[in-house]
């Protein structure tokens, strides 16, 4: 039989998954939501000055 810590454990562990689930499915809803597109997130390429 399992004391009330490991209950409580086990409460706060489905808790922070069912989160973490949420702010997962949040942040790809929002990424489609703003067309986030993997060759966006490429710094674009900058002119070298060259030292004269």
């Amino acid at each position: 039989m399992e004391n009330k810590r490991q209950k409580r454990q086990k409460i706060w562990m489905a808790i922070g998954v069912a989160l973490a689930i949420v702010l997962l499915l949040f942040w790809l809803t929002l990424a489609i939501w703003i067309d986030d597109e993997p060759e966006t997130a490429i710094v674009p390429h900058t002119e070298q000055i060259a030292d004269s």
